[in-house]
């Protein structure tokens, strides 16, 4: 860690991606101090958890009430101990960002002082960034309107076995109108027979 192209590295992770050199660096910490479970908490928006390994619900209700109780002291950069629980809080610019929870007999203060300036920057850094897009997101971006409305056309007509009357009803537009848009679309209209059998119309 002393070494100024690991140090170079990691600012690159950082940079590119936070998350991940913010787990590097839990993982780091841990073996230093022989933890048995370690967090990286950010605080916008309340304490959330960042990254961890080894994280109970036990831990995160200790931390979040730890915090209730002494989040002034946190907030002046003090650290909190309670048996064999740490948190460390990690300060930047003179404002709180980050805690790191370690479950340790003891701490070495100064593995956290050497990567506090790199949890810091990868939390403000993700904090920073937008949220990465859902599958849902990214297929509405991508996808015409006209296009959306064709599909759901389909997905209704195969729920209700293309069934017009009950499409229309769902829609809450008339048959006449299920049929323009089977045109509009160039849908091949289908006639499910009872015992299963599928026709496709030549017609509207």
């Amino acid at each position: 860690m002393k070494s100024q192209s690991a140090e170079t590295v990691l600012h690159l992770m950082v940079l590119k991606e936070p998350q991940r050199s913010a787990d590097t660096l839990l993982g780091f910490l841990m073996g230093v101090n022989v933890a048995r479970a370690g967090a990286i908490f950010s605080i916008e928006g309340g304490v959330r958890l960042f990254v961890g390994h080894g994280i109970a619900q036990d831990v995160l209700d200790w931390t979040v009430e730890l915090w209730r109780r002494e989040e002034r002291s946190l907030q002046q950069g003090r650290l909190s101990r309670s048996d064999d629980r740490f948190l460390f809080p990690i300060v930047r610019a003179e404002r709180l960002v980050a805690l790191v929870y370690l479950a340790a007999t003891q701490l070495d203060l100064g593995s956290l002082t050497e990567v506090a300036g790199l949890i810091g920057d990868a939390v403000l850094r993700c904090a920073r960034q937008p949220s990465a897009p859902s599958a849902v997101e990214s297929y509405l971006e991508q996808t015409s309107a006209k296009e959306i409305a064709r599909r759901k056309l389909v997905i209704l007509l195969d729920r209700h076995e293309w069934n017009v009357a009950r499409v229309a009803r769902e829609l809450q537009v008339t048959r006449t109108t299920v049929y323009k848009r089977l045109e509009a679309f160039g849908i091949p209209r289908k006639r499910i027979a009872k015992d299963g059998r599928v026709s496709v119309a030549t017609s509207y």
